[in-house]
C-alpha cells in the first residue's frame, strides 16, 4: 500500500475508533479547513516528521497564524509557557495538538513568530 494511503487510513480508522478517552478533532468545518491546510502545508514543506508512534504535522506562517486564531474564536484556553528559547503562547487543538505564538525570544526582546504542531497516531 502506497505510504499515502496508509497514511489515510490510519487516520481515518483514529477518526472512527479513537483511543478511550482522547477526543476527536474539530469536525466543524471550519475546524476541518484549518486541520487540513496544516497537514497540506507541512507536508508540502517537508515538516512532517515520523515519530515512534505519530506522525507530527507542523505549520507555519499565515496557516498557523489563520489556525491559531481560529482556536481564539473557540475560546480555548491560552497558555503562556517560558521556555530556554522564549515566551510562547499556547492554544490546544483538541486531542490533535496545539498551535502557538512565540511572543519575545530567549533574550527577552518582543518577536511574533505562529505554528501549529498536529500529531496522528501511526
Amino acid at each position: 500500500m502506497h505510504k499515502s494511503a496508509r497514511l489515510a487510513l490510519a487516520f481515518a480508522l483514529a477518526l472512527a475508533f479513537p483511543a478511550p478517552g482522547h477526543a476527536l478533532i474539530d469536525v466543524r468545518p471550519d475546524g476541518l479547513k484549518f486541520y487540513s491546510w496544516c497537514v497540506n502545508q507541512a507536508k508540502d514543506a517537508g515538516t512532517a516528521y515520523v515519530l515512534d508512534r505519530h506522525i507530527l504535522y507542523r505549520c507555519h506562517d499565515d496557516v498557523a497564524v489563520s489556525y491559531f486564531n481560529y482556536l481564539g474564536d473557540r475560546r480555548v484556553h491560552d497558555e503562556v509557557g517560558d521556555e530556554p528559547d522564549g515566551t510562547f503562547v499556547y492554544r490546544h487543538i483538541s486531542g490533535v495538538g496545539r498551535c502557538w505564538n512565540k511572543i519575545s525570544d530567549a533574550f527577552g526582546n518582543p518577536v511574533s513568530t505562529y505554528g501549529c504542531d498536529i500529531y496522528v497516531a501511526i
